[in-house]
């Protein structure tokens, strides 16, 4: 064995043990050794109870009040989400947050998500001023908050009922157009009110024409008669309205 074999077998050998060193160190401070110690080992998330300063800081205080909002009395000014409550003797401190924010309410059935967390929110909702809107598959909500909402906030209250559209809350189109029309017959120097039953003439039109959706480009051969149909049914359909009186046809429905 000649003097460069000794050299290279030497440099093998210290780059083996510089190996072995380097491995030896990078398993002592990997995770490997946490198994022979306690769970954990103090490594944990940020994750932690808000404190009362926080929750204070992050959250209104705002008096639950019921039975006082709906005589008209003390109503809050505070809208938003009633996220939690606290008991200050007899009184119960609702803790509100107002932001502009998304929540999500999950719990097993018969938890309480209706009763404690549904119905305070909507009894702020109406102490406030706020318009909602709720589903309701079993109907509760409306049993038992829609009388409510109307009779001590002065809500008006419409159902869709999906499962018995009869039963549904009926839309009449042509109010807005009946309604500044009259304005305008009994004030002929209105031409606001004029104008704007003109306006909504047109919109109720353009909606019964297109209650399909899209556009002209879309009816091929049709267009042309499309296009007409949407110019004149407004003209005639406001013409017809501002003729009518008490004692003449009002018309309520409009058909293209």
């Amino acid at each position: 064995m000649n003097e460069k074999q000794m050299i290279l077998i030497g440099i093998l050998v210290v780059f083996f043990i510089a190996f072995l060193v380097v491995v030896n160190l990078l398993d002592n401070k990997s995770l490997n050794g946490i198994k022979a110690k306690k769970v954990g080992n103090g490594q944990h998330g940020t994750a932690r109870w808000a404190t009362k300063t926080e929750i204070n800081r992050t959250f209104i205080s705002l008096p639950f009040e019921p039975d006082l909002w709906r005589q008209g009395k003390n109503l809050p000014t505070v809208q938003g989400t009633v996220v939690g409550c606290r008991g200050s003797g007899k009184k119960t401190i609702a803790l509100v947050d107002d932001g502009d924010v998304h929540t999500l309410m999950i719990g097993a059935a018969g938890v309480g998500k209706t009763a404690y967390f549904l119905y305070p929110n909507i009894e702020l909702a109406c102490a406030s001023g706020m318009s909602f809107i709720s589903t309701d598959t079993k109907g509760d909500v409306a049993r038992n908050y829609g009388t409510i909402a109307k009779k001590y906030y002065g809500y008006n209250v419409s159902v869709l009922d999906l499962r018995n559209p009869t039963r549904s809350d009926e839309n009449n189109i042509l109010h807005l157009v009946n309604k500044y029309m009259d304005i305008y017959l009994s004030d002929k120097t209105n031409l606001s009110a004029k104008a704007k039953a003109e306006k909504y003439a047109k919109i109720t039109a353009k909606t019964i024409i297109n209650i399909g959706g899209g556009d002209s480009s879309s009816y091929g051969q049709n267009a042309f008669f499309t296009t007409r149909q949407r110019v004149c049914s407004p003209r005639l359909f406001f013409y017809l309205r501002s003729s009518a009186t008490k004692t003449n046809v009002i018309l309520y429905r409009f058909s293209s």
